[in-house]
């Protein structure tokens, strides 16, 4: 039994988070998949200082409050995890134009090279990681649109760890 309960906490989980944003329209889609299998997705739009959540049972507007005790532990949180996942690979495809040809040839070089530098940190950081992008001028219309596919494995005592650790250090910045 106590076999088992070490295998489960040490089994590293695939994890695969699936991004879009298309700043013209203000709309984005978050999914998490888990060995390939969808747990939740959530459509998301901003406004001001708040965001819309919509999935196929409701719809939240949330303001979004940086100085809170909530976002102190999700920034906790994700420091925490960030160095005990295993980034497997990072995908990134975008979309853009802005209606002229030669402007938007000259946006997506400076779109990639600033991802090259992007994905040259993180690779130095993360050498098994793969890297790709994928572009898609559009050279006669007027589009934005940003698609990120990251699959990540962690074993779920890192994150049981980093989750307790985060609650206790939140709990020492705040009082």
């Amino acid at each position: 039994m106590v076999a088992v309960i070490v295998f489960v906490l040490a089994f590293p989980i695939f994890l695969e988070v699936r991004l879009s944003f298309n700043p013209i329209q203000n709309r984005g889609v978050v999914a998490l998949f888990v060995f390939r299998l969808k747990i939740f997705y959530v459509i998301f739009s901003f406004h001001g200082k708040e965001i819309e959540i919509k999935n196929e049972k409701e719809t939240k507007i949330k303001k979004i409050d940086f100085g809170s005790e909530k976002f102190a532990f999700v920034e906790e949180f994700g420091k925490q995890i960030k160095e005990k996942v295993k980034l497997k690979k990072v995908y990134v495809f975008y979309n853009l134009g802005v209606g002229d040809a030669m402007q938007t040839a000259l946006l997506c070089g400076a779109v990639n090279q600033l991802l090259t530098q992007i994905f040259l940190k993180v690779k130095s950081k993360k050498p098994t990681a793969s890297l790709f992008v994928f572009d898609n001028p559009s050279f006669n219309n007027t589009q934005a649109e940003f698609v990120y596919r990251g699959q990540v494995s962690i074993c779920l005592f890192d994150v049981v760890y980093s989750f307790v650790n985060s609650v206790i250090l939140t709990r020492k910045s705040v009082k």
